[in-house]
C-alpha cells in the first residue's frame, strides 16, 4: 500500500470518526447531561482574572466557537488538498 493511500484513509478515518461523534451527539442529545456548573462559576470569576474586556470576550466565552471555527477552517483545508492536490503527495513519477 503506498503512502499516498495511507495517508488518504488516515483522514477518512478520522473524518469519520469526527462525523460519528456529532451524529450521534445529536441523535442522543449527550450534550444535554453536561453538568454546567463549572462553567457558571467560571463566568462569575473570569472577569475578575482577566486583564481587560476585550480578552474576556474574544477568549474567555467564545473559546470553544473560534476553536469550532478554527477546526471547520483546518477540515475545509484538507478537503481542498485531498481533492485538488492529486499527484502532489508522495513519490512523483
Amino acid at each position: 500500500m503506498s503512502s499516498k493511500a495511507t495517508v488518504r484513509n488516515l483522514i477518512a478515518a478520522v473524518l469519520t470518526a469526527v462525523f460519528s461523534v456529532t451524529l450521534i451527539d445529536a441523535i442522543f442529545h449527550l450534550h444535554d447531561m453536561i453538568n454546567p456548573g463549572v462553567s457558571y462559576i467560571y463566568n462569575a470569576l473570569g472577569t475578575q482574572i482577566a486583564p481587560n474586556m476585550v480578552t474576556v470576550v474574544i477568549f474567555d466565552f467564545r473559546a470553544y466557537d473560534t476553536l469550532g471555527e478554527s477546526i471547520i477552517l483546518l477540515t475545509a483545508g484538507i478537503v481542498v488538498l485531498l481533492i485538488f492536490g492529486r499527484g502532489l503527495l508522495g513519490d512523483k513519477q
